[in-house]
């Protein structure tokens, strides 16, 4: 583990491909931050952050994910993993695999996601999965994200009682994302109806 400040980071030992292994969200006062075989959390809740719950909470993260993969993965330091990549011993390659597989990924990483926040707000649990969908459209059709976006601010709106509420409470930046999201729906639903006119629609 390596730590600055209120932030620490780990490795995750896997022999099997995770390609597509990304996510983020909030639990226990820590930002957690998944990035391919690296794992990332931030302490940004009051009070005084204990090296050990973050560590705990990382190990936890984990395993979850590793039962939804059905696969076998390890929490190491940066140190260990240069240990184990080191020659002679060899080193780890990421693969990169099919379509197939990454969505198994991207399906396991929500799966662990939302088990870790069962008992978190259940609109969190909603916006977290539409970002997640938005990402994931960004590696194919960009302007499609936007649908995705838009639909987990509404989830917020929906929450807090209506549009004027939910900007009171979590500021102007909402309507400002609402705004740009929307537009960029409008934009492909005039290029969609463009396309089914002409018959290039695929």
């Amino acid at each position: 583990m390596t730590a600055t400040h209120n932030t620490f980071k780990w490795t995750i030992w896997s022999h099997e491909n995770v390609h597509g292994a990304s996510d983020e969200f909030f639990t226990k006062g820590f930002r957690v931050r998944l990035m391919g075989l690296s794992i990332e959390l931030s302490f940004e809740a009051s009070g005084a952050c204990s090296p050990d719950s973050a560590k705990s909470l990382a190990e936890k993260y984990v395993e979850t994910l590793a039962k939804h993969l059905a696969t076998s993965l390890t929490l190491i330091t940066e140190a260990e993993w240069l240990q184990r990549t080191a020659p002679p011993f060899g080193k780890m390659t990421t693969l990169y695999g099919d379509r197939d597989d990454r969505d198994r990924v991207v399906n396991a990483v929500r799966e662990a996601r939302n088990e870790l926040l069962a008992s978190e707000d259940k609109t969190l649990r909603g916006c977290y999965d539409y970002l997640q969908d938005a990402r994931e459209r960004m590696f194919t059709v960009i302007d499609e994200a936007a649908y995705d976006a838009y639909k987990a601010i509404e989830l917020l709106e929906d929450r807090f009682g209506g549009e004027r509420k939910a900007i009171a409470v979590l500021g102007k930046i909402l309507k400002k994302a609402k705004t740009a999201a929307n537009q960029k729906r409008h934009i492909r639903g005039k290029v969609s109806s463009r396309r089914l006119q002409r018959g290039q629609w695929n």
